[in-house]
């Protein structure tokens, strides 16, 4: 069984639904665990009864792990969210039948099967996502090498020596302060393959693509689905992505330079759009008391 794990407060209730959704057509066998950063979202979601997802409560989490919870006192709460990634990945690597966990954003969403990337993965311990910064967003090379919206660990030691690592860096110190070797939970990657001899640096164009590197990317729309140098796009990070009013979205794109051509608009953001629109229908199906979406709207 596949194993991933995402984050999100009622904010993005309607993008972690929509993962979820693309998770169960691409991905087969899968539990994705999602750590509920406040009431509402856990309420909604299991109201919603997700057949796949196992609800972890924040209040579970920082019973398990004290310095979660002192590190929320003296950062913000974007900088907070960012702190519980590896901790979280602690969490689930807890139960032993668990081989390896995919942190995921939860403003991806899955476009193919991935098990190209999973062929990739054997054998390593951390896989990271380069940033494969284009042209115009090289400059964003400050922000770190890699990308921590995707981190792929295993359950063997290595792996869990990441995770104690990294949670231990980001419990320390997790700003939004951009420093010459720290920014949030992300810049510490930079010193992974240098730390760990198993880590890998995932190269496959199609994963983890994202308004930072798919303006460098040749994008095609073909009767087998996206294609991205060639080779099948297997998620995508809708970052910046954000509904403006009712189900008028704005991409993001413009902020990277990015020109949304008619292959990126068909294949990319039209479907995802929908499974938004989707989702926020299926939100509206719940009693107003639990449902994000609408007390976000009439509050």
């Amino acid at each position: 069984m596949r194993h991933y794990c995402t984050l999100f407060d009622c904010n993005y209730i309607d993008r972690g639904l929509a993962l979820y959704r693309t998770l169960e057509r691409h991905c087969g066998e899968f539990r994705l665990h999602v750590l509920c950063l406040d009431a509402p979202t856990r309420e909604a979601l299991a109201a919603l009864g997700l057949a796949r997802a196992e609800l972890i409560d924040i209040a579970t989490l920082e019973a398990e792990d004290p310095d979660l919870a002192r590190a929320r006192r003296d950062r913000g709460v974007v900088e907070y969210y960012f702190t519980c990634k590896p901790v979280l990945l602690a969490h689930v690597l807890r139960d032993a039948t668990v081989g390896r966990v995919e942190y995921l954003d939860s403003d991806m969403a899955f476009f193919s099967d991935p098990a190209p990337l999973e062929r990739a993965l054997a054998g390593s311990s951390v896989a990271l996502s380069p940033h494969r910064f284009d042209a115009a967003n090289a400059h964003l090379e400050r922000c770190g090498r890699f990308n921590a919206g995707w981190v792929s660990v295993s359950g063997g030691d290595e792996g869990r020596r990441f995770v104690a690592w990294w949670r231990a860096l980001c419990l320390e110190w997790c700003r939004l302060d951009v420093e010459p070797t720290r920014f949030g939970d992300q810049k510490y990657l930079d010193r992974v393959p240098g730390a760990f001899p198993a880590a890998l640096a995932v190269s496959h164009p199609g994963v983890n693509l994202g308004p930072w590197n798919v303006g460098g990317s040749r994008i095609e729309l073909t009767p087998q689905g996206v294609r991205v140098d060639g080779q099948a796009l297997v998620f995508f990070h809708f970052h910046g992505t954000r509904r403006m009013l009712f189900n008028l979205h704005e991409s993001g794109l413009y902020n990277y330079g990015v020109a949304l051509t008619p292959a990126m608009r068909d294949g990319i953001y039209r479907p995802y759009l929908a499974e938004l629109a989707t989702c926020a229908k299926q939100l509206d199906t719940l009693p107003a008391e639990v449902d994000p979406l609408r007390h976000e709207l009439t509050a």
